[in-house]
């Protein structure tokens, strides 16, 4: 997610529609990154201090305390459901600005755009099956397209000649 965010200062958009693009693209990839620290709260903290405190209830307490962790699994289903659909919805935009604005080759955004679409679909499974054996495989498209985008994205990087200007002295 915060790799996104990079991103958005490395097209260097200055103007235009692309540029407006990429500013909601740069947006939704900071809520994407608030969500997923949300979603590390709910889950490392709230959801183990629920398991926990049903662990060691009273019997007479235990059906109470489960329905309070399974509450709070749900809970984190959705946050995480949210966390998706803004990461796919950031790539699906910087993949529109890269393939309009060929900064960088189109086949980067092209597999940008995948890999968001993956996002969203995932997204999708989250709000409406949890973490169901349904979301492997758009999970597994968006983080495939994903490590390629990146991939691509670091050779151009590597090759691209860095011009450096000095000052008059």
């Amino acid at each position: 997610m915060g790799r996104q965010l990079g991103l958005f200062y490395a097209l260097n958009l200055w103007q235009g529609t692309p540029r407006v693009l990429g500013i909601f693209a740069a947006i939704s990839a900071g809520v994407a990154l608030a969500l997923g620290g949300v979603q590390y709260a709910v889950d490392g903290v709230a959801l183990k201090q629920a398991v926990d405190a049903w662990a060691g209830a009273p019997a007479t307490e235990q059906v109470a305390r489960f329905a309070s962790a399974e509450a709070i699994r749900w809970l984190e289903w959705g946050i995480t459901s949210y966390a998706n659909f803004m990461q796919g919805l950031a790539l699906v935009l910087f993949a529109i600005v890269i393939v309009w604005t060929a900064r960088i080759p189109r086949p980067v955004g092209i597999l940008l755009g995948l890999a968001g679409l993956g996002a969203l679909g995932k997204g999708w499974v989250l709000g409406t099956q949890g973490f169901a054996s349904a979301g492997v495989v758009p999970s597994s498209a968006a983080q495939t397209f994903l490590g390629l985008g990146i991939l691509w994205l670091l050779i151009v990087a590597w090759r691209m000649k860095v011009v450096v200007q000095t000052a008059p002295a």
